[in-house]
This record gives C-alpha cells, structure tokens and sequence, in this order.
C-alpha cells in the first residue's frame, strides 16, 4: 500500500515536470514563431491563462489546443496591450540614459521623480497580464486597476519580483533548466500570488458592500 502510494505521488511530480516542461516549451515555440515582436505576449498570456486553469483545479486540460485558442484570440489585443507598456518602459529607458549622461547637472528631484515612476511602472507590470486574463475589460483600465491593486497588494507585488528575479537567476545559473522551466514556473508562481491578491480586493469590497448594505438597512 505504502509502495503504490508513493508511486503514485512520484508520478504525479514528473506529469507536473513533463506539463512544466511542455508548457515553456510552447511558450519559446510560438513566441519564436511570432518573431518575438508579435509572438511573446499572446505566448504568455496563453501560458498564465494555462496556469490559472491549473490552479483553478483543470489539471487535465488539453494544453496544446488550449494554448493554440487563446494564442488566436489574443493576437491582436494582447500585443496591444503589451506594445503600450514596452512602449512606457522605452520612454522611462531613454529618461534613464539622459539622466546618467547628465548625473551632474540632474536635480535630485527630478532624479528622485524618475525613479518613483519607474518603480511604480515595475510593480504595476507584475498585475497587468493577471489581471488581464481575470477579467474582461478595457486595456487602459486594466492598467489603472493593475496599479491600484499591485500598490493596494504591496507585498504580493514585491512577492512576485523577488520570486522572478530568484528563478530568472538559478535557472540561469543552469541554462538547461531555463530552456525547459523558466517561463512556465515564473509564470505559474506569477499567477498563483495574483490570483490571491485578487480574491483579497475582492474580498474588501464585497465586506464594503456587505457593511453599506447594512447601513442602509
């Protein structure tokens, strides 16, 4: 008995490598396929809405006709979204190089300024996709609610920078690892602390519903 348990359990972490490994897999093709212009951010909105289906319990999925859905119906849209925020960071980048080429002759305010909005847009990146696949609404207010939730949810937001930057690191470490795990597993750890600081807002405004109710009545 002991035996088919633990054999069971064995194969239930190398399905979870193989799906793991499956997905990142998908991930590189299709981003590679796109030229990476067009191709990476349908890829990873198909890869977290994957992972949210996952961590919703549909472990039995078919992955590939899923990701090929959700990469179709994307493709216009999620690029969209994605070209507006490479967009701000290219102007955030260029703001950078102007103020390390003029360090000495920079005020500190304006130093100070800049690297608030650059934080600010960091920490606003680690909702937006999240949040994007959660729910169905316009691109600018999926922006504006992905910068309210990530600041409301400070610490799921740093949560989520930490946890990328650790695996962004080992895995390069060990390039093979990154080849077969690397998107898959940020993305994974990604939705997983997203999807608790949404149900943690949600669960704010519904008690705020709840007590406005109560007030009336």
């Amino acid at each position: 008995m002991e035996g088919n348990v633990l054999m069971n359990k064995l194969m239930s972490i190398f399905n979870w490598i193989f799906k793991m490994a499956y997905l990142n897999g998908l991930w590189i093709l299709f981003s590679l396929v796109g030229l990476v212009i067009f191709g990476f951010f349908p890829s990873t909105i198909a890869m977290l809405t994957i992972c949210k289906k996952w961590l919703n319990g549909e472990e039995e999925l078919p992955i590939f006709k899923t990701f090929m859905n959700v990469l179709k119906a994307e493709k216009l849209r999620g690029n969209l979204l994605g070209w507006i925020l490479v967009s701000i960071g290219a102007v955030l980048y260029a703001n950078f190089l102007v103020i390390q080429a003029n360090v000495e002759s920079v005020s500190i305010i304006f130093i100070f300024s800049f690297y608030l909005i650059a934080f600010l847009y960091i920490v606003t990146l680690t909702h937006v996709f999240p949040l994007y696949i959660h729910y169905k609404v316009p691109l600018l207010i999926i922006i504006k609610n992905a910068f309210i939730m990530s600041l409301s949810n400070i610490h799921f937001s740093g949560g989520m920078i930490i946890s990328q930057s650790a695996i962004y690191y080992v895995m390069f470490s060990y390039p093979a690892s990154a080849l077969f795990f690397l998107g898959s597993v940020q993305a994974m750890i990604q939705m997983w602390l997203a999807v608790r600081s949404f149900h943690r807002i949600e669960m704010k405004v519904e008690r705020l519903r709840m007590k406005q109710e109560s007030n009336i009545a």
